[in-house]
Formats: C-alpha cells, structure tokens, sequence
C-alpha cells in the first residue's frame, strides 16, 4: 500500500517499532522510493534547490541520482528507529531531500551555480564540503535563500560584498 501512497503513517510506526528487525529493510526501501518521488511535488526545499541547478545549466542525472538515494534513506529510516521515538512524515521527507541533494552533488559544478547566486566561488571545495552544503540548501524556502544556506556552510562572499536582492538581479 504505501507504493500507491497509503498507509505511510502506519509504515512510519512500524519502522519505529520494528527497524532493526530483518524484514523491515523491504519496508524502509519501499518507504524510500516513495519519499524520493515525493520530494518532487511536496518537499518546498528540494524544488528550490533543484531550480537554482537547473537555472545555472548543469546538466544532472536526476533520476539515477534518485535511484542512489534509496538506500542511504531507508538506512535512515532505520537509524530512525534507534530513537525510540515517532518519526514524523516531514523529518523522513526531509532526509530524503538532504539524500537527493547530496547524489545530485557530484554532477553539479559548484562554480557556475554560486556564480549565479552571487556568491564567489572558491578555488578548492571538496566534494564532501559541496555535497554538505547542497545538502543543507534544501532547507531554503527561496533562491535567495539558498544563496543564504551555501554561504553560511560553505563560508563563502558575496560578489561586491552584498547579499543579492530581487532588483540586483534584474
């Protein structure tokens, strides 16, 4: 039921209840092909993020990415189930967002994307440092936002020392 997008509160609790049990792994995968799709139409963040790497012309794998998200997320959900506690839908969402954005990384020159957002890029940035940040940009709700995000985590300027605005741009 929860491939068609049924009972998912139901498949949350009992993740919670019974992760580390050996049957739950089909569980949390079938659980993580539904979270990565939904990313796509609910997760505000994801969408951004993905516009911002659409807008700067890279060319990305989305849907392989997609697919190498999977296990990373139904090993969180499972890790999930260490806590003892309930694991709401929007915390699962958004560990697959953070999931996506860090297979989409690899594919995506840092460069032209901060470029695009006013940042200054830097000469060296690890793979391990653009995967964290890109990771952390899905928490914006606004391009400007995401230029926000990746400064922050990434310790980047501004071009001219500001941080854009809408008027900037245009």
């Amino acid at each position: 039921m929860v491939e068609n997008g049924k009972q998912i509160a139901a498949a949350l609790r009992h993740l919670d209840s019974h992760g580390q049990e050996e049957g739950s792994r089909k569980l949390a995968e079938t659980m993580a092909y539904f979270l990565v799709d939904r990313a796509e139409s609910r997760h505000a963040g994801w969408r951004v993020l993905r516009q911002v790497i659409v807008d700067s012309a890279s060319d990305a794998p989305w849907e392989k990415c997609a697919r190498r998200a999977v296990p990373l997320i139904a090993d969180d959900l499972i890790h999930f189930s260490d806590d003892r506690g309930r694991t709401p839908l929007h915390r699962a969402q958004h560990v697959a967002a953070e999931r996506r954005a860090e297979m989409i990384a690899p594919f995506v020159e840092p460069g032209p994307v901060l470029k695009d957002l006013g940042l200054v890029a830097p000469r060296w940035l690890s793979d391990e440092q653009w995967a964290a940040g890109l990771s952390d940009a899905v928490r914006a709700r606004s391009r400007e936002g995401v230029g926000r995000r990746l400064q922050e985590s990434l310790g980047l300027d501004w071009v001219d020392d500001q941080q854009p605005t809408e008027e900037r741009r245009r």
